[in-house]
């Protein structure tokens, strides 16, 4: 560009090249996912199938070949959560209700079948099963509070945004050339503050999750079907949200939105 200065030119390409490195590796560590084991329509008619015949631990072993956490099938995972709820292993039961309510709802197991709607979130076979097996563990809901909390609650969002304004950064350096370079610099700048809090959230921050079994703490204990707020320990288990030297073991616990 006439008169420009070296250093501006430098600076320029530099902008250039971290806006496109930025909009590809955010878009491509966003768009990655995991291949599921089965085709989860295949697994839930399936499922369905020995489901109605009174093969319940068969159903239940079908479901699961199907559940793809990159892409989770509501009514597969409420499907799941009823059967394992026939089988009287309620806190998995409540987990698997948990998760079927973050990604919208279900149907009932004894309808779902190809032709089968999916219901939202205030689906009522869904809230009155997950009222049902709370209500018979005498299970607890402890939220995640704080400014922790919030970005557990909306790592997502970040990640979202850090694309868009990857996005935008790229395209002014396309349509508006003559823009100052501490604007793309800046543009730039926030988007990967944004995609490293995204990050630290997933790695770090808090996660819903549900405690499987029993979990004894120095600080007492949580009975299975608890639901509670936890973030990764040094120890490989998890820590407690909320609760000092409150720590359960991996096993122990299941995430409602796992890991991806």
């Amino acid at each position: 560009m006439p008169g420009a200065s070296p250093i501006s030119s430098v600076l320029r390409r530099l902008a250039i090249g971290v806006g496109a490195l930025t909009v590809g590796a955010l878009t491509f560590t966003a768009g990655r996912a995991q291949s599921p084991p089965a085709d989860p329509l295949t697994a839930l008619n399936e499922g369905n199938r020995l489901f109605r015949n009174g093969q319940i631990q068969e159903a239940v072993d079908v479901y699961t070949t199907g559940y793809d956490p990159a892409a989770p099938h509501p009514t597969l995972l409420y499907n799941l959560g009823t059967a394992l709820h026939h089988l009287d292993r309620i806190p998995e039961a409540i987990l698997w209700y948990r998760r079927a309510a973050e990604v919208g709802g279900a149907t009932s197991a004894e309808d779902a079948g190809d032709e089968a709607p999916i219901a939202g979130q205030g689906d009522p076979w869904l809230q009155e099963n997950l009222w049902l097996a709370r209500r018979s563990l005498g299970s607890e809901m402890l939220p995640a509070s704080g400014a922790l909390g919030w970005l557990g609650r909306h790592g997502g969002s970040l990640r979202i945004a850090a694309i868009v304004l990857a996005w935008i950064a790229l395209l002014a350096l396309l349509v508006a050339p003559r823009m100052p370079i501490w604007g793309f610099a800046g543009i730039a700048v926030l988007a990967f503050a944004f995609y490293g809090g995204a990050i630290a959230v997933d790695r770090w921050g808090p996660r819903a999750a549900v405690v499987l079994e029993d979990c004894f703490t120095p600080v007492g204990e949580l009975p299975a079907g608890t639901e509670i707020w936890v973030r990764p320990a040094s120890s490989g288990g998890w820590l407690i949200s909320g609760s000092d030297n409150a720590v359960c073991e991996g096993g122990t616990v299941g995430l409602v939105i796992p890991e991806i």
